[in-house]
């Protein structure tokens, strides 16, 4: 199986391009992207640039909402006291927190409980203990649940009934839940399967407030709260990597401006702490600011300071809980650097298409960062795990050519436990088997992993095509991220002018293009490793890239951020080739 990068695919250009453009009063670039995404239609292209909370699915199609509801009005009717059960990344953190303001909303005593880290994704021996001695009678997960066979159990054995929402994508031993909300099951009856774990909190959230509310409309006071609760909408369900598509675009445009507009002080103490108080947040900016932040308290310390920093009621108390998730963000930071010099040596002097990599005492809340990180760089799947004693906990990262729970399935007989999703997932393993894994897991590579796949462009464009007003148009799209790309173009024929140089603080490699007399700034992502090999470029190339507005006034009001090199069509092969720097 070859797994060398392949040439940029090109849709043919469209002559239907002007007249959408006009139509819709949009510049030629915006449609062209449009159609290359299937818009063709004036209607649906309109509706596409303005998502309309209108068009969400009724929560009332999932087929267990009806008994959850049911089963939380009786609660809330009769004084029960209720569990919130998260967990302790931004999903389960964001659900918690939304749940947890709504039911508070209906005057309802409920109370939060995040597992530790360290006891194990889900309901844990913890959970049971926390639901008995809280004398809890309700409990409703966030992010979690589906598979918890035995604690839930245990739970319901000690009359407590659990409500599970959950995303998680299996229907193998499903839990025997009171009701269990999960867009994935194949019962589930929801339209829309890319939901986050506070996607669905927020659709029980919805369902709850209809249910007591005047027949089809929401109450005044219900729909204020679910507006200004879709900023932890917007946290969790970028941060989970969940598709930008359907109802998550939706809820996620609309989510990010409710994060700017939020008056409440653990929200405005966030994006303090994370330099974004003076602008809007974006999609990247959750997850590459606020996002690490939120999870640095489930990694270094205990999730539950974040709950309390979103949470807080007044300005004060939010400042001194963000600096608190300041502090183990700077910790992560070190422990990060520490365990990914010694995670990129072991990889190294490995030569599998699947790294699996153990060391004693790796810090398990950093796991996955590195993980990533190895993956992004090695273009492999990487697992890392942690071995303390006989038993290790590890993470595993994808780089888009294997799905990793699938492959942790077709291994299981080897593990204590395992799962996830196909990006990203855990795993528990005794240490006799480590070796037997790897070898089991890089025997089945040619049948799990997938070569590289070509990079989608919405077409050809030429740098003059590239005005600041198109580009800012091209924002329209938005919010971008997993499952809704940036725009992306292909132009043919530039020249990389002046001296490359390194950003340190990003590890881009920061150059010119120039085409036709036209100049304009670039980056090729992660591309600091490659400055020798990048200087030796002479020849005319064709450049893949997403171009932005820049943010460095000083480099011109337009950057491309390149994704991929290529040379110019060769005559005897009749495709370009890909340069791929060492």
């Amino acid at each position: 199986m070859s797994f060398e990068r392949l040439p940029t695919t090109v849709p043919e250009p469209d002559p239907r391009e002007q007249a959408l453009a006009r139509t819709i009063g949009q510049p030629d670039l915006l449609a062209r992207v449009l159609l290359s995404r299937g818009f063709d239609d004036p209607a649906r292209a309109k509706l596409h640039l303005r998502p309309d909370l209108s068009t969400l699915a009724d929560p009332f199609r999932f087929a267990q909402m009806e008994r959850a509801v049911e089963r939380i009005r009786r609660a809330v009717q009769g004084g029960e006291r209720i569990l919130i059960h998260g967990d302790y990344d931004v999903d389960g953190i964001s659900g918690t927190v939304l749940l947890l303001k709504f039911f508070s909303l209906m005057e309802v005593d409920v109370k939060p409980h995040i597992p530790d880290r360290r006891e194990g994704y889900s309901f844990t021996d913890a959970s049971v203990a926390a639901v008995r001695d809280g004398g809890f009678t309700l409990c409703i997960s966030v992010d979690n649940g589906t598979n918890s066979i035995a604690p839930i159990a245990a739970i319901q054995a000690a009359g407590c009934d659990v409500i599970v929402t959950d995303h998680h994508g299996t229907c193998d031993n499903v839990a025997d839940a009171y009701a269990i909300l999960n867009p994935r099951l194949p019962d589930a009856g929801y339209p829309d399967r890319d939901l986050a774990g506070v996607g669905v909190a927020f659709r029980l959230a919805a369902a709850v407030a209809q249910s007591f509310s005047q027949p089809r409309r929401v109450a005044d006071e219900f729909r204020s709260f679910l507006i200004d609760a879709m900023a932890y909408v917007a946290l969790g369900t970028v941060a989970d990597v969940a598709p930008l598509r359907g109802e998550n675009r939706t809820m996620v445009h609309h989510g990010l401006r409710a994060l700017a507009a939020s008056r409440n002080p653990g929200i405005r103490a966030l994006l303090d702490c994370a330099g974004l108080g003076s602008r809007s947040p974006q999609a990247e900016d959750i997850a590459f600011r606020i996002a690490p932040l939120i999870n640095a308290a489930g990694r270094m310390g205990h999730a539950m300071e974040a709950v309390d920093l979103l949470t807080a009621r007044g300005y004060q108390d939010a400042q001194d809980a963000a600096k608190v998730l300041e502090r183990h963000n700077e910790r992560r930071r070190r422990v990060e650097r520490d365990l990914m010099e010694r995670v990129r040596k072991l990889a190294d002097e490995r030569d599998e298409e699947i790294l699996v990599l153990g060391g004693e005492d790796w810090h398990p809340g950093v796991l996955g960062i590195v993980a990533a990180r190895i993956a992004e760089t090695t273009g492999k799947p990487a697992i890392l795990i942690s071995f303390d004693g006989d038993v290790g906990r590890g993470s595993g990262r994808s780089p888009g050519r294997i799905h990793l729970r699938e492959a942790m399935h077709r291994c299981g007989e080897l593990l204590r436990s395992y799962g996830g999703h196909a990006a990203a997932a855990g795993l528990e393993i005794h240490r006799d088997n480590l070796d037997a894994f790897r070898e089991r897991i890089n025997a089945l590579a040619d049948q799990i992993l997938t070569p590289h796949e070509p990079i989608e462009s919405d077409g050809l464009a030429g740098l003059e095509e590239l005005e600041p007003r198109a580009v800012r148009q091209l924002d329209q799209l938005g919010p971008f991220g997993a499952g809704n790309r940036r725009p992306t173009f292909l132009t043919r024929g530039v020249r990389i002018v002046g001296s490359p140089h390194v950003d340190t603080r990003m590890g881009d490699l920061r150059f010119r293009v120039a085409q036709n007399g036209l100049v304009l700034p670039a980056r090729l992502r992660g591309g600091a490793r490659r400055f020798e090999a990048f200087r030796d470029i002479k020849e005319l190339v064709d450049v893949v890239h997403s171009p932005k507005l820049s943010a460095r006034s000083e480099e011109g009001p337009v950057e491309l951020v390149i994704w991929q090199l290529e040379r110019p069509v060769d005559p005897a092969k009749g495709r370009p080739e890909p340069i791929v720097l060492p």
